[in-house]
């Protein structure tokens, strides 16, 4: 008997071969991975990217550095700029350096521009990150912002959220998970023909459904869109079709979802060991059953003409 179950413990069917063959080739590939990428990346491409970072670093060396190095500069009168009036919501960035800002700032304010910023006071333009406290204050009474610029006008969004719009909700016809056919399982949201016909074949497999939650077992449906569709699940009646543990073979019981190979196996040894089955409750024999596979399956089994 020992000998048995070991046998069936280390015997592995076709798919798990092949399922272990995916998972060495996979582990093998993934080892070799650091070794084959530093073979084809040639040094030449990591010293360039060595060279941009290191370029990066004194760009934003320059940036933290600005306002000590534009001082400096102003001080000593070596930096000779034009000064003229401008509007900070037009100007360009050739505009923004010849008023002397650098070009890096220049590109900070065209940014900030694109992705919706203005100028609505002189003030606004000392809050530019980079630009020096020193340039901004000499730069304020050359602003010249129009005096129509007005603040987005919000009216008409604010208007529009007051309005008491209703929406529509779509319905869905509550639908019996023993009954549907794939055509209605598609008529649900987040159903496409392909999760239906695994629905409808996960039920033929299991023999009807008892519970609601079952249909989340289906492989493949995801847990949100189980719970969007599980307010129009209901079950009227429920008729399972059930198997004879001790008429039914070994491959037929293999085809059950909550049985599989292994189990179908042991059941099957068990009867040649032991004889019938004579109460369900004798599956807890079997080492691979614990309490919460037998309640699984237990719906799902029966014994006809039980030996006294």
């Amino acid at each position: 008997m020992k000998q048995d179950l070991w046998s069936v413990y280390c015997r592995f069917s076709k798919k798990e071969r092949q399922g272990i063959i995916i998972l060495l080739v996979l582990t093998i590939t993934c080892a070799a991975m650091p070794a084959l990428w530093e073979y084809h990346t040639p040094p030449a491409i990591f010293l360039e990217q060595d060279s941009l970072f290191r370029a990066d670093v004194r760009a934003l060396r320059d940036v933290y550095l600005g306002n000590a190095v534009a001082s400096r500069n102003m001080d000593s009168g070596r930096s000779k700029v034009e000064r003229f009036h401008f509007d900070p919501n037009m100007l360009d960035t050739t505009g923004w350096m010849a008023l002397g800002v650098s070009r890096q700032t220049a590109m900070t304010i065209q940014r900030y521009r694109m992705k919706g910023g203005r100028f609505r006071r002189k003030e606004d333009l000392l809050r530019i990150y980079g630009l020096p406290p020193a340039l901004g204050k000499e730069l304020l009474p050359y602003v010249s912002i129009p005096a129509g610029f007005k603040e987005r006008d919000t009216t008409g969004l604010r208007q529009l959220k007051q309005r008491n719009i209703s929406y529509v909700r779509r319905r869905f016809p509550a639908l019996d998970i023993n009954t549907a056919d794939s055509a209605q399982w598609e008529s649900l949201p987040g159903i496409g023909p392909v999760l239906a016909a695994r629905i409808v074949r996960f039920r033929e497999k299991l023999g009807g459904f008892y519970a609601i939650g079952q249909v989340g077992e289906t492989f493949g449906l995801p847990d949100t869109t189980f719970n969007k569709i599980q307010p129009y699940l209901i079950m009227n009646k429920v008729s399972l079709k059930k198997l004879d543990i001790n008429q039914t073979d070994e491959k037929s019981l293999a085809q059950h979802p909550y049985i599989r190979y292994k189990l179908a196996r042991l059941i099957v040894l068990y009867r040649s060991n032991h004889g019938p089955f004579r109460r369900l409750e004798d599956l807890l024999g079997i080492p691979l059953v614990d309490d919460s596979i037998y309640r699984k399956i237990e719906l799902y089994i029966k014994i006809e003409n039980s030996p006294l």
